[in-house]
């Protein structure tokens, strides 16, 4: 018996979406938990338009309300007392979002207000590294020698081992198309295995496999990056089709959008 565990997970992220929508309204204690809530529910239903009836317009609305919803939530980091292992820098739901849909400003105004620590126990330093390269990539004026550092940082915590991202971090910092183009096509493989073995796990949720499984946001962020690198456009490929590929300039929702559903 088949399921429509795209249908279900849209359902459920409704139902999510509209509650956490209500309770931000209530103005109570649980205000960053609502618009947590939102920001992940904006992530996945556009997922869902996407997959679902291939509405592009609906895809880019939604994720770039998931990407408003992102810096809501950092700004609220600053005036309530959250705990920072709630807002990992390695957390990139939001922001890869408003980056891959072309809101810049909304994707560099998150890069701003993300922490630039990495939480030791928290969160693996090389999904930081990665983090923290994209959002000074975006930063202005460009800081090279930062770059440079993180890379290194990443190199020395690899111990040798490899990690296709910081490989396409490199290439993009030298405006290498070719090198950029492997360790893409590397990455797109590694997490193809990686969700293989996870869909062989008890754990495993068929919403998420449905999903967000389906549609590789940080590669579409990395893919956009690319663009403003003024490296040429990569062929179609699983995970990052073409439809998912938003053009730079497509009219997107006003600043406060993401408060109405």
């Amino acid at each position: 018996m088949s399921h429509d565990y795209v249908g279900v997970a849209r359902y459920n992220m409704s139902l999510t979406l509209r509650s956490s929508l209500e309770g931000m309204v209530r103005q109570d204690e649980y205000q960053a938990d609502h618009v947590s809530n939102v920001c992940v529910a904006y992530w996945v239903l556009g997922i869902c338009a996407l997959l679902q009836k291939a509405d592009v317009e609906a895809f880019a609305g939604l994720l770039c309300k998931a990407g408003q919803a992102r810096l809501h939530l950092l700004a609220l980091a600053e005036t309530l007392p959250l705990p920072p292992e709630r807002l990992p820098g390695s957390d990139n739901i939001g922001f890869s979002d408003a980056l891959a849909v072309g809101d810049l400003v909304t994707a560099r105004s998150i890069a701003r207000l993300s922490t630039r620590r990495h939480l030791e126990g928290v969160e693996y330093e090389e999904d930081f590294l990665f983090s923290q390269f994209l959002r000074q990539l975006l930063g202005y004026p460009r800081a090279p020698d930062a770059l440079h550092r993180v890379l290194a940082r990443w190199e020395e915590v690899l111990e040798g081992g490899a990690d296709p991202r910081r490989e396409a971090c490199q290439s993009l910092l030298e405006k290498d198309a070719d090198g950029f183009r492997a360790a893409f096509e590397a990455l797109l493989r590694e997490r193809k295995r990686e969700f293989s073995e996870y869909g062989r796990r008890l754990d495993f949720d068929a919403e998420v496999g449905a999903t967000t499984g389906k549609i590789y946001m940080d590669g579409l962020a990395l893919l956009r990056v690319a663009e403003l690198e003024a490296l040429p456009p990569l062929p179609a490929l699983e995970q990052v089709p073409p439809l998912a590929r938003v053009p730079l300039g497509t009219p997107l929702p006003a600043a406060d959008a993401w408060r109405v559903a």
